[in-house]
């Protein structure tokens, strides 16, 4: 209920002005088919100078209603990216409960201990705990099979794995029937175990995973997070780097076969930052 009401008082902040717009239309038609009805029916006319109270309440009403559909923001929307065939879901959902294969960032260590070098609360760190129910091992396992064909550069570490791969490398590993790419968005200091990227980087390692998605996806759904908005420290503002994460969708299109539906899991906390309607409206328009 709270995110209902989240959703009427965002949408009223943003749309008021369409709102009392579509409760004037609303009441506009509401008295234009009552004007036609008592025209040509006296027993219509009749029924309304004696239920005059009630009509008003319910033209109010349904003037209302009007006004509370045009103003409530969305929590899913969905739109065709121009010249690609994919359909791109934007959606305040947890990526976890999307039934489909997962784009996940990692650090170029693909490390596998929780706390001060994976944080629990990252993606990262959440497919560790929720997949793999924790067990660090096992992760750690798959992931080394995953990356046995890449060549990696021994460094030394006080934690943490000691083999970093080159930013863009993909492991992918599975989930029960989906596949989960985990791709090299970040470096991490070896002292301070802290993760930092930069737009360059965020636009290659995309193409490096949606190209592993063309390899061996086989056209499945794909679902990824808002890359970048998490603690790869790009400090780009949620609505641009949204853009940005679409724009190489499309952009990767071009040399790659994607999947014909795509997903951006968001973070609660955007939902007053992205005005996904609009966003959609402007790739639409295109």
């Amino acid at each position: 209920m709270d995110k209902v009401w989240q959703s009427f008082a965002i949408g009223f902040s943003r749309r008021w002005r369409r709102g009392l717009t579509a409760a004037l239309s609303v009441l506009g038609t509401v008295w234009l088919l009552t004007e036609v009805i008592t025209r040509v029916s006296k027993d219509a006319s009749t029924w309304l100078d004696g239920h005059g109270v009630g009509y008003l309440v319910v033209a109010g009403l349904l003037s209302l209603a009007g006004f509370l559909v045009a103003i409530y923001e969305p929590r899913e929307v969905s739109f065709r990216l121009p010249n690609t065939g994919t359909t791109l879901t934007l959606k305040f959902a947890n990526i976890f409960d999307e039934a489909t294969d997962w784009i996940v960032a990692v650090n170029e260590y693909f490390d596998s201990t929780l706390g001060d070098i994976v944080a629990a609360t990252s993606l990262h760190g959440q497919v560790i705990s929720r997949v793999y129910s924790g067990n660090e091992q096992n992760f750690r396992a798959d992931v080394d099979n995953a990356l046995a064909g890449y060549q990696g550069v021994t460094e030394a570490r006080t934690k943490g794995h000691p083999i970093r791969y080159p930013l863009g490398t993909v492991a992918i590993i599975k989930n029960g029937p989906h596949r989960i790419y985990l791709v090299a968005l970040t470096k991490t200091d070896v002292l301070t175990h802290r993760a930092n990227s930069t737009v360059p980087i965020l636009w290659d390692a995309l193409g490096e995973a949606l190209a592993a998605v063309d390899r061996v996806g086989n056209g499945d759904p794909v679902a990824m997070p808002l890359v970048g908005n998490g603690r790869a420290s790009l400090n780009i503002a949620p609505q641009h780097l949204l853009r940005l994460i679409a724009l190489k969708i499309v952009d990767a299109k071009r040399s790659h076969d994607l999947p014909r539906k795509m997903t951006i899991n968001l973070a609660d906390d955007c939902f007053e930052h992205l005005d996904i309607v609009e966003i959609k409206r402007g790739w639409s328009a295109i």
